[in-house]
């Protein structure tokens, strides 16, 4: 009875996980979940149209409905099937384990604001916005998104020195800005935190023109500013295109059987390489 648990688990598994099998079924139901993942984005930009006919509401409300009931019981599978995965070998209480996982995270806040909505009878439109976690479960099924997910884990340290540093440029040119032109625009100037709306539009190079300075010295370091910012928000796509670099290299040596391959849980984003060379030895 055990064993015969077991292997029906390890078929759901198979079904629920990305690119494991070339079974029609498993095919059907990563198509099936794209498929409703994409409904949901589109009824809830839908949702966001004035004046729509009162139909039209009961409609999106059956695609709402259908939808937390089809995600409730993938999310309850994925928990369930949880010591099928590779990853969690040899670990205690895998299930809470995988709860703890990011793609976990996600499935939990795609289905959470529908039911603390019911529960605690509220309608707060940040726990609306909360839905579109959904469009983010699309990222198990799209290898061009986890490749964009394993970069930013990959080049995580990078990007947060480079975002510090970028922080502290517009500290220290915020505080610059509020002494040269504090005294001759108060009201946009006239303190740090004021200024620093002019100091991420003038870094960012994007120039609104509500708030420009008006003094020599002002104008002077403007133009140095806006100068420097081009080379501070080069740092970050240079440390992506780098990383981007990195990945692809990778999945080609993969795919060709050169080097070390990396095999990347779908669930929880582990590397399982190791675990699979095991296997086949």
């Amino acid at each position: 009875m055990e064993n015969n648990k077991q292997t029906i688990r390890n078929k759901v598994f198979k079904y629920l996980e990305p690119w494991s099998s070339v079974e029609r079924a498993s095919i059907f139901v990563d198509g099936l979940v794209t498929a409703v993942i994409l409904i949901n984005v589109a009824a809830l930009t839908i949702e966001t149209l004035p004046n729509l006919p009162e139909k039209i509401y009961k409609y999106l409300w059956y695609v709402e409905i259908f939808s937390i009931v089809f995600f409730t019981v993938e999310y309850i599978l994925r928990i369930w099937v949880a010591p099928e995965n590779k990853s969690f070998t040899g670990i205690k209480f895998p299930r809470l384990r995988y709860v703890a996982t990011p793609f976990a995270v996600i499935d939990l806040l795609a289905i959470l604001p529908f039911y603390i909505m019911v529960i605690f009878s509220i309608n707060v439109k940040v726990l609306l916005i909360l839905r579109l976690f959904r469009l983010l479960k699309l990222v198990r099924y799209f290898k061009a998104l986890r490749l964009m997910m394993n970069v930013f884990r990959a080049k995580s340290q990078e990007l947060m020195i480079a975002v510090f540093f970028t922080l502290s440029i517009l500290l220290f040119i915020s505080f610059l800005m509020h002494y040269v032109e504090g005294a001759h625009q108060p009201d946009v100037f006239g303190s740090v935190p004021e200024t620093l709306w002019w100091g991420i539009i003038t870094l960012t190079t994007v120039g609104y023109g509500d708030v420009v300075p008006v003094t020599a010295l002002g104008k002077f370091f403007g133009g140095c500013i806006a100068i420097l910012g081009i080379g501070i928000f080069a740092l970050p796509a240079g440390i992506l295109a780098s990383g981007f670099s990195e990945e692809l290299k990778k999945m080609t040596s993969s795919d060709s059987g050169e080097g070390d391959s990396v095999l990347l849980c779908p669930h929880c984003g582990g590397d399982i390489s190791d675990q699979h060379l095991h296997q086949n030895d």
